[in-house]
């Protein structure tokens, strides 16, 4: 019997929530798409190689990032889209990640899935936002289906799931398939700035002697005691930094910047930026978390302009960012969760990032356990926690 094996159920419930030249494994312009280039791999630029079993697969002329034209995805009564290509020859995909040029109508969790001749499958994933262009997203693992054999991938699909009501369009682009690094990686981040990141997380990863960052909020950060709130101290913030941490931006007011935004993305953004510039944390400043993981076309924009680095997303083990502006992370794991998120990132390599907010009893206890649990990973080599000035230099990708 076939072995289909899962992340953890607490995992999935809390992600849930190539081009007509395929000869000798060949990309649509002659490069490969293998683990030491992580190259081109379908520029939609011709449909011919795939089917659509599930919706209907056109051609847009009005939206690409390269070429002339997307894939333009849309579901039927099936409330699903799924196009297939075969591949008349196997390709060796393995150790490598997708990166996939999305827009959609409506918010939609993506999925690629590489399939071997046995039908062997693994699953990568990532939520796509709307009213954004056309934007590379970061995809991560999300099952394995068997003991599939990514060095002889036989079939690859895209598709996404629909509702009644939301039967609205996905157009994808420039499909790439980028290496991830071997000995997987992990970041751990608090937004907010809340005080438990000094009472709270400090004290557990210091015993460990990991990095963390702290994306703050400056308009909450307090001068003293005598300032009400559940924010840090501004004295926190050096004692954080000296202890390691990198102090991060998530925007000036840590408000949603997507639809009916209260404050300007553009002035959220830069003023957080400038804040922190001033406040001797220059290097932080560099990068960003969405406040609840949500953006638009603006904030996306916000974000470049201002930032080397951002995080938003849902699924473990990304490879190399293709698009620095959109890292994927795991936002308030539970202790299963972040154990499942762990072992995957130890056995599959890539790049994890569990976020935290403020924290309470329970968030503490799985933080402790978390950091334990990536201590004993560590300790036998297969996993190694960094910050995101590590991820900035070393595993972005043009």
């Amino acid at each position: 019997m076939k072995r289909r094996t899962y992340l953890s159920a607490a995992l999935v419930a809390t992600l849930a929530g190539c081009s007509s030249t395929e000869e000798s494994g060949d990309g649509p312009d002659g490069r490969r798409a293998d683990s030491s280039g992580g190259e081109p791999f379908d520029d939609f630029e011709t449909l011919e190689a795939w089917t659509a079993p599930l919706g209907t697969l056109t051609a847009d002329a009005d939206r690409a990032v390269t070429g002339s034209q997307s894939a333009k995805l849309e579901s039927g009564e099936d409330d699903q889209v799924r196009i297939v290509r075969e591949l008349s020859e196997p390709h060796d995909l393995s150790g490598l990640r997708p990166s996939l040029a999305v827009t959609t109508d409506h918010e939609a969790d993506m999925v690629v899935q590489l399939l071997d001749g046995d039908g062997n499958r693994l699953v990568f994933r990532q939520r796509a936002h709307s009213d954004t262009p056309l934007v590379r997203h970061n995809f991560g693992v999300a099952t394995v289906d068997g003991e599939p054999d990514l060095s002889a991938v036989r079939e690859v699909q895209i598709l996404r799931w629909t509702g009644d009501d939301d039967k609205g369009a996905v157009w994808i682009d420039d499909l790439r398939f980028v290496p991830a690094p071997d000995t997987g990686k992990v970041v751990f981040q608090f937004d907010g700035g809340y005080e438990t990141d000094y009472t709270g997380a400090l004290p557990v990863l210091s015993e460990h002697g990991y990095p963390a960052v702290s994306f703050v909020t400056p308009s909450r950060i307090r001068e003293d005691r005598r300032a009400e709130g559940d924010h840090l101290l501004r004295d926190h913030l050096d004692e954080l930094a000296d202890a390691g941490w990198t102090i991060g931006s998530h925007s000036m007011h840590g408000l949603a910047l997507s639809g009916s935004a209260e404050y300007d993305p553009e002035a959220e953004v830069a003023d957080a930026k400038a804040w922190l510039e001033d406040e001797g944390f220059e290097d932080g400043s560099q990068y960003f978390s969405y406040p609840q993981g949500r953006y638009d076309g603006d904030a996306l924009e916000a974000v470049a302009n201002n930032h080397d680095l951002a995080f938003a997303g849902r699924y473990p083990s990304q490879g190399v960012a293709t698009n620095p502006h959109l890292c994927t992370r795991i936002s308030g794991p539970d202790a299963a969760t972040a154990r499942s998120a762990l072992e995957l990132t130890a056995q599959m390599g890539g790049i994890t990032s569990l976020a935290f907010g403020q924290l309470d009893e329970t968030s503490v206890s799985v933080l402790e356990e978390a950091a334990g649990y990536a201590s004993e990973l560590e300790s036998a080599g297969n996993l190694e926690v960094i910050g995101p000035g590590d991820v900035a230099e070393s595993f972005v990708r043009d």
